[in-house]
């Protein structure tokens, strides 16, 4: 029964971090198709939801402090600027607090593991890397997969390949940056993707918040509810299997 119970925990937490790649894979391809980016959307989705994933998960403390400090920042943005919004600008302008202050963090806070996040976000780049191969496989195989079956997927397996390779990425690289960069690096993540969610909230509300950028909230609105139901389910799934097979919880 002790095992059982774990085994949910773990897969409440595999069903968070499931719900946190729905949102980057859906939002990812979006935007990559709406500026025609010369690569496969869903590769490049693939890719960068691992690894972005990974920066935002290496240190969920400077996430909630970045949380608290650029939503109000972007909800000022949003009240004085003229319709429609400067997106670029808006993502500059959030990156620059998210450095600012992820610096500050690496460089003061006691007892952090932000130091390890370039290990981590490397780990997360190669797992995304990994499963967007799979993608290419499963692609060429049929003509059109399911958004929910392919977030169901590829997200249980770029975790999967995480957990198993992060631990040798840490002893690797562990101080490839010094905390300060780490802060900086994890700052920035995470305000572009909490801007972006405020963005693409937004912008689905008023048509003339999002300007040429409209079609690309549609197709993030039509997709996003089935990706993160596949998402929370294939991560979930995982999770509790993690953890009825006895593996060890790890401490990073």
């Amino acid at each position: 029964m002790q095992r059982f119970k774990e085994a949910l925990i773990r897969g409440a937490i595999w069903a968070f971090i499931g719900l946190l790649y729905a949102m980057l894979f859906v939002f990812l391809a979006a935007f990559a198709d709406h500026w025609r980016l010369p690569i496969d959307s869903n590769l490049i989705a693939a890719v960068l939801a691992g690894t972005l994933g990974a920066l935002i998960y290496s240190s969920m403390r400077l996430a909630v402090l970045m949380t608290t400090i650029v939503s109000p920042l972007s909800i000022f943005y949003f009240i004085l600027s003229d319709p429609p919004v400067d997106l670029l600008l808006l993502l500059i302008l959030v990156s620059v607090a998210g450095a600012v202050v992820g610096a500050l963090y690496g460089i003061f806070s006691m007892g952090s593991r932000v130091n390890r996040a370039d290990a981590k976000t490397l780990a997360g780049f190669s797992a995304g890397w990994l499963a967007a191969l799979v993608y290419l496989l499963l692609s060429s195989a049929t003509d059109a997969i399911p958004i929910s079956i392919m977030v169901a997927l590829l997200c249980p397996l770029t975790g999967i390949l995480y957990v198993a390779m992060v631990p040798g990425f840490i002893k690797l690289y562990d101080n490839l940056l010094p905390p300060l960069g780490d802060g900086l690096m994890v700052g920035v993540g995470v305000s572009a993707f909490i801007a972006l969610c405020l963005f693409v909230m937004i912008g689905s509300i008023d048509d003339s918040v999002a300007g040429p950028m409209v079609d690309a909230l549609n197709v993030i609105h039509n997709n996003l509810p089935g990706a993160v139901a596949g998402g929370i389910i294939g991560a979930g799934l995982a999770g509790i299997a993690s953890g009825l097979l006895l593996t060890d919880w790890q401490d990073l």
